[in-house]
């Protein structure tokens, strides 16, 4: 046997092996913020899939005085809309409301549309006069290290400019166009949040957004703007969408509660909710994005600790074949009894499913902290599909030992 080949042995063993000397556990029950698999789905592998097949596991120690956060669900913050046009709107002159000086106006011809030159385009300000407005062009923008479509103009309003609802005009548009407006300096901002970075095909999820007002004006910043409505969009990475319903609760915001369908579609990538909000001629939209898994596998409920080597065996029922990771926190306790967080582990593995299998978190590969021993903890367990890049199952606090 070649020393290549030993090595994958043994490492293949201190991953798949459950040679640990302690007895089978059963996780803790589910608590509220767990992500549990109900049924298992036989998923195909992804056409260009390149899964490593050589086990890995690894660990590393902790600082046990720094605590430990789990990070809360991104939200999103906007200053700018953007809307779809027809040339009919332009040759009438499309109303953009904007907040306050120096906003940006970005103009992009749909495939077909006429690209418009700087003189076929204006911008009027409130009082109807020509708003001075900076135009360039996308050759200047491509300079500038922007990614933007032929055709695509862009306009300054400038710091001298007033708020207000200006109207672009072009008599030369023809086709469809895409509209964008940012305003970094507007008062007023979007807020959009979904309840949860990650959901599993079929599972649900609940949106929230906020017009919140900031800077110059009565509101104390970041209070909620009441009596603002909208609607939104749930996006696959397929390019397929769900119309969603905001409806307005009585703090001020808009809430939405989002059914995932169970077809996911085999496309990879990031799902998104989208949402389209207005207030008083204030016009905001903002995207906030998560990963929906296929439950392809799941924990099987149990895990087989070593109270003397602290590594972890966790088993896994798997419905197709795929590259499965584990992950988790040691915790251990002080001389006062109080838990800690010690060291981290991952292991990774490739197996040819539908059946059984076991991943093996070797936190020996960390040396304790003095002064810490047992009871141990391990938290934050969580089961990764690495072939579909997808988080499948998670456990806040999974075992105790």
């Amino acid at each position: 046997m070649t020393m290549h080949s030993t090595l994958l042995a043994v490492a293949a063993l201190a991953i798949l092996s459950s040679a640990t000397t302690g007895a089978a556990q059963s996780l803790r029950a589910a608590a509220a913020g767990d992500q549990i698999p109900a049924t298992l789905v036989a998923a195909p592998l992804p056409t260009d899939d390149e899964s490593e097949q050589v086990p890995l596991a690894f660990a590393w120690a902790l600082d046990p005085a720094q605590p430990l956060h789990a990070p809360a669900p991104h939200a999103a913050i906007s200053r700018s809309y953007w809307q779809q046009v027809d040339a009919a709107e332009l040759q009438r002159g499309l109303a953009l409301p904007l907040t306050a000086p120096d906003a940006v106006i970005q103009l992009s011809p749909a495939p077909g549309a006429r690209a418009l030159s700087a003189g076929s385009l204006q911008l009027r300000d409130p009082a109807g006069r020509s708003s001075g407005a900076r135009n360039v062009d996308a050759r200047v923008l491509h300079d500038a290290g922007m990614p933007v479509g032929d055709g695509t103009r862009m306009l300054r309003t400038g710091a001298a400019s007033t708020a207000g609802i200006y109207r672009l005009h072009s008599r030369q548009a023809r086709g469809r166009y895409v509209v964008q407006v940012l305003e970094p300096n507007s008062p007023l901002w979007l807020e959009v949040q979904a309840s949860h970075s990650r959901v599993l095909a079929g599972g649900s999820m609940q949106l929230q957004a906020r017009l919140r007002q900031d800077g110059a004006s009565s509101l104390q910043a970041g209070t909620p703007r009441s009596g603002f409505g909208g609607h939104a969009l749930l996006v696959a990475p397929d390019g397929r969408s769900w119309p969603q319903q905001l409806r307005p609760i009585p703090d001020g915001s808009l809430r939405a509660q989002v059914r995932i369908p169970a077809d996911v579609g085999n496309t990879q990538g990031l799902w998104e909710l989208q949402v389209f909000a207005q207030a008083d001629g204030v016009l905001r939209d903002g995207t906030v994005a998560f990963a929906v898994a296929l439950p392809t596998a799941r924990l099987s409920g149990q895990a087989t600790p070593d109270p003397t080597s602290r590594r972890v065996s966790v088993s896994l029922q798997m419905a197709a074949a795929g590259r499965y990771e584990a992950r988790g926190t040691l915790y251990a306790s002080t001389a006062d009894g109080q838990l800690k967080p010690v060291a981290q582990a991952h292991a990774a593995a490739w197996f040819e499913g539908p059946g059984q299998g076991t991943l093996v978190l070797p936190f020996d590969q960390a040396a304790l902290p003095a002064g810490f021993g047992p009871p141990y903890e391990l938290r934050d367990l969580q089961l990764q599909d690495q072939s579909r890049m997808a988080p499948i199952e998670s456990h806040a606090a999974a075992l105790r030992f």
